[in-house]
């Protein structure tokens, strides 16, 4: 699988005509084992890791192993916290009263990540690398033209199980691939925790309904969880705009 995911990046890369790539590296499993795929398929060389805390949130632990995969991957990196970009919506956020602001300013900072890799992308001529795998993606678990909004998803046609046996394959640090999945979006708020089941429940469920094309009541009698079953084919359902670009509203010929 390995093999054909580098193969895959340097046909894009050369069909694209682009020899640099930028991606963002937060310390966590999904950037890690994009990171090395690219590193593999391009060379050290022509990578860029940005590294973008936000500093009160993001946990030291994840610095730490960040930094500790630049080092491994021996590789260009910028550290650009992203604090200072992500004041002026948490001072706006004090004057409005929605009962949702904590959510709006996390995806303020997904968003502020993806804009600060397109402007490293642009200085360096190269991509951007997106991050997300394929359970995210179903589950809607990304921000729109926030961590979705790149240029090649690496390992978004892996589910999150396969990327831990990917990270494994690839010589993760161990420390990396034992820790709990979290965008680090809102302190104390992991991936599991959020969407209310560990990844290898989520992933079972996930594989029979998008791939087997199992029903809701189908999956439940295979032994799981009625509400768990319930809630992730909602998800699936409600964050399908979040898997497809702008749509278009045409207006026919007969109006």
């Amino acid at each position: 699988v390995s093999n054909a995911l580098i193969l895959g990046i340097k046909d894009y890369f050369r069909k694209n005509n682009f020899q640099r790539a930028v991606i963002g590296l937060s310390g966590g499993l999904d950037s890690s084992v994009a990171t090395s795929l690219i590193v593999k398929a391009l060379g050290r060389q022509n990578v860029i890791a940005i590294l973008m805390p936000d500093i009160g949130t993001t946990s030291p632990r994840s610095m730490r192993h960040a930094e500790l995969l630049v080092k491994k991957f021996k590789i260009k990196h910028h550290n650009v916290p992203i604090n200072d970009f992500v004041q002026f919506f948490r001072h706006l956020s004090r004057k409005l009263h929605y009962k949702n602001k904590i959510y709006a300013i996390s995806n303020v900072k997904a968003r502020t990540r993806m804009m600060i890799l397109y402007y490293f992308a642009n200085l360096e001529n190269a991509l951007v690398i997106g991050t997300s795998d394929k359970s995210e993606i179903a589950l809607g678990y990304t921000t729109k033209y926030g961590d979705n909004a790149a240029d090649t998803l690496v390992i978004g046609d892996l589910w999150k199980t396969e990327v831990i046996e990917m990270g494994r394959f690839l010589h993760i640090p161990k420390s990396i691939l034992g820790k709990k999945p979290s965008a680090e979006l809102i302190r104390g708020i992991t991936a599991e925790k959020e969407l209310g089941a560990s990844y290898v429940i989520l992933d079972q469920i996930l594989k029979m309904y998008i791939e087997s094309g199992l029903s809701p009541e189908q999956i439940i009698k295979n032994g799981f969880n009625k509400k768990l079953v319930k809630n992730v084919v909602e998800r699936v359902r409600l964050n399908e705009h979040k898997r497809r670009t702008a749509m278009l509203i045409r207006v026919s010929e007969k109006s």
